[in-house]
């Protein structure tokens, strides 16, 4: 995962990531230099000196931003009748130069506010430290018995690694991701295991909605997909509709195939009209059903499956099956069985799951990266351990965690909380840091105007910007990266919390934001 060459330039432009000049050669022939003392040493050690904001261009760049946020604040005073306004919307903004002393911009910065999939900066940040730009999710595999002429006497036990099983190109299947380590078992000589698999779940919370999560109404959709020690393609499933001929039933592909739930598969192709289907797989049974149009050439949805745990199991099966292993006994979850020999550990990248995160916004992947780095650094797949191990992450990267309240990875809950100097302190610690955690970090944001969540905004300063939206009822926010004219690379951070008013965030918040990064790229220099 590299940046393309536009992101590139950004790193050169940070103070002390530019190439270094070679040591001087000795001549030939010189004595070797003595040995400078301690105290020599630390005389001529360089000091990291970094300017300080132009109290000139911070004063001018507020005003403008503040007049931006004026300004949208009274249009949804004017679209709501006054229902939001002024008294009840509070609009946080902090901007400072990457490499600079002092904020460009601070209104309100301090404001613990609901920073929604702000959140996944946080959740992936800490991952980079935590578990590091080569780290990897692992999901091991032991025999609890002898494996004898290529069969296993007894148990395969499998324990959990947070791994959510997610490829962003692969329509919602995942069998060939499990094929790498039905190989390596096949490598093994294991053909057939006479007693079950054991899914081990370890530490890991059972799967449930977190605090503060939506109503139960919602909990079928994509975003509250559940995280557990195991899932597959997110948690979710895929539907793809295809329109046959008028009258008959559409086509209706539900991805992973071994999902392990009965289906009600029923839509209709119809002459014209609306695309009418609705889905979900909340009691039990896959249900698509509703009416297509037979000018749709194909549609496609994502949705929550029940029991993650379970739609690995049914997966891990199916890949089973594909590589030639087979199983005699069933499938069973477990916790704290006691280790058996190793035979296999599926690794997969966790920077693979960053643009899934940052660029896209998938809750679930977020969760399961959450999970993952409880896991490793405290030894539990809890939301505690996971939200104190993100607080010891920031310390590392020198940011101050005071005012953070994270209970998911995601944002999605209520509960959290963030403040804006605190994005911005995070966002720069880490293009300031680890060279190789920078380059995945700074590749997995969504890009204005070409990628992402991102992909319809901001099209004047289209590639100017590298941020992470967020939204949920009530709240939206943009942090991220601004390369101005003048050649800086501004890390912002704009949270914004209102009324519960539909509308609001199409119609204001996100114009707002996009004003705001307008006035950084053109005047923040």
């Amino acid at each position: 995962m590299r940046w393309a060459p536009a992101a590139l330039a950004w790193l050169a432009l940070l103070p002390g990531c530019g190439p270094e000049a070679p040591a001087a050669a000795a001549p030939p022939g010189a004595a070797a230099p003595a040995e400078p003392s301690a105290a020599a040493v630390a005389a001529a050690a360089p000091v990291d000196v970094l300017p300080g904001v132009d109290p000139a261009l911070a004063e001018r760049l507020e005003a403008r931003v503040r007049s931006v946020v004026e300004g949208y604040v009274r249009r949804a005073a004017d679209r709501t009748g006054g229902k939001v306004g002024p008294g009840n919307v509070t609009v946080s903004v902090c901007a400072r130069a990457v490499g600079e002393v002092g904020n460009r911009v601070a209104i309100a910065p301090d404001a613990a506010l609901v920073p929604a999939s702000n959140m996944k900066l946080l959740t992936t940040a800490a991952a980079l430290v935590v578990l590091g730009p080569e780290g990897c999710f692992e999901t091991r595999f032991e025999a609890g018995a002898p494996l004898r002429n290529g069969v296993l006497e007894g148990d395969l036990i499998v324990r959990a690694g947070a791994d959510p099983l997610y490829d962003p190109e692969g329509g919602g299947e995942v069998v060939h991701l499990l094929a790498p380590v039905v190989a390596e078992l096949r490598a093994q000589g294991l053909l057939r295991v006479r007693g079950d698999i054991v899914l081990d779940e370890g530490s890991f919370q059972p799967p449930g909605p977190g605090p503060g999560w939506p109503d139960p109404g919602q909990h079928w959709k994509d975003y509250c997909a559940l995280s557990a020690g195991f899932t597959a393609n997110g948690g979710c499933l895929t539907a793809t509709v295809t329109p046959r001929a008028v009258g008959q039933m559409a086509a209706v592909d539900v991805q992973p195939a071994s999902h392990g739930l009965p289906t009600d598969l029923r839509v209709r192709t119809q002459a014209g009209g609306k695309l009418n289907v609705a889905v979900e797989a909340i009691r039990g049974k896959v249900v698509v059903r509703g009416s297509f149009p037979v000018n749709v050439s194909s549609w496609s949805t994502t949705f929550a499956h029940p029991d993650p745990v379970g739609l690995f199991g049914s997966c891990l099966g199916a890949a089973f099956r594909a590589g030639g292993i087979g199983v005699d006994g069933h499938r069973r979850q477990a916790r704290g069985v006691v280790p058996g020999q190793l035979l296999a550990v599926l690794r997969r990248p966790v920077v693979d799951t960053l643009v899934p995160i940052n660029t896209h916004s998938v809750n679930a992947v977020a969760d399961q990266l959450f999970l993952a780095i409880g896991l490793a650094a405290r030894g539990e797949g809890t939301r505690v351990a996971s939200a104190a191990a993100v607080r010891e992450a920031l310390e590392e990267l020198g940011v101050d965690p005071a005012g953070l309240v994270q209970v998911d990875g995601s944002g999605l809950s209520r509960e959290n909380r963030v403040r804006a100097e605190q994005l911005v302190a995070l966002l720069e610690a880490v293009l300031r840091g680890d060279p190789a955690s920078a380059d995945a970090f700074l590749s997995s944001l969504a890009v204005a105007g070409e990628t992402g969540t991102l992909e319809d905004r901001m099209g004047a300063i289209a590639g100017r910007v590298r941020a992470k939206t967020g939204w949920i009822a009530g709240a939206s926010a943009l942090s991220g990266f601004a390369s101005t004219d003048g050649g800086e690379t501004i890390a912002f951070s704009i949270l914004v919390h209102y009324p519960n008013v539909g509308g609001l965030n199409t119609s204001c918040w996100k114009p707002m934001q996009d004003g705001i990064c307008k006035v950084l790229v053109e005047e923040g220099s």
